[in-house]
Order: structure tokens, then C-alpha cells, then sequence
């Protein structure tokens, strides 16, 4: 009975802290930061949109990718 009682408790205890769930501590390394484009400057993944979608009329911005002769998509590489 004491083993079922500590082997639940500490089933419990690794549930309920996430260092303890999940391996690691989230709070160690901060996030990556996204490079920020200068006021009134384009960043660079905006220009490559706005120049797929000017080309590629069946540019998905999703896919990264235009339609082909062939009804595949293919990625846009400009």
C-alpha cells in the first residue's frame, strides 16, 4: 500500500512541475528575437512576398510557392 501511495505521489509531483515534466527549464534561454526592418524600410521576407506576388499570379504566401505548368507548386525563389 505504501509503494502504490508514493508511486502516485510522485506521479503527481512530475505532472504538476513542468522542470520536472518536460526535462529542462523554459525560463533559461530567451526567445530568438526577429530582426526588425528601420521605419519606413521594407524587411527582407515582406519585399520577397510583395516580388512572388507581383510575378506569380497563384502565389500562396502559406506554401512560399506559385503554381506550375503542371499544376504543381513550386517554391519561389526570388
Amino acid at each position: 500500500m505504501k509503494v502504490v501511495v508514493t508511486a502516485l505521489a510522485l506521479g503527481a509531483l512530475a505532472l504538476s512541475s513542468p522542470v520536472l515534466a518536460q526535462g529542462h527549464d523554459r525560463h533559461d534561454t530567451p526567445a530568438p528575437r526577429h530582426e526588425q526592418a528601420k521605419p519606413g524600410k521594407e524587411s527582407k521576407q515582406a519585399r520577397h512576398v510583395r516580388v512572388c506576388k507581383a510575378k506569380y499570379r497563384s502565389y500562396d504566401v502559406k506554401r512560399d510557392a506559385y503554381r506550375g505548368q503542371g499544376g504543381r507548386w513550386i517554391k519561389c525563389r526570388l
